[in-house]
């Protein structure tokens, strides 16, 4: 039944994960527009890549999304003596 139940958070995380890096993304991508949106949009056409102001959020949402998978957890093993 332990199994069972490690199965079942396991694909619930792997399921939630997505939406709340979108949901921080986007609320991020948000904030940005409202602050130093034009700034970055002047910035990014000089080097040819056109966004509207109004796709920000959605934008940053989209790349949280995809940097969530390739997000690698440091564990330190290292015993600290006191």
């Amino acid at each position: 039944m332990e199994i069972l139940g490690l199965i079942f958070l396991v694909i619930l995380i792997f399921f939630i994960s997505p939406f709340l890096h979108f949901i921080g993304g986007w609320i991020s991508g948000w904030i940005i527009k409202v602050t130093i949106g034009q700034s970055i949009i002047n910035g990014l056409a000089l080097i040819g890549f056109n966004l509207p102001l109004d796709k920000f959020p959605l934008f940053f949402g989209t790349l949280a999304v995809i940097a969530c998978f390739f997000h690698t957890p440091t564990i330190d093993f290292s015993k600290s003596k006191k």
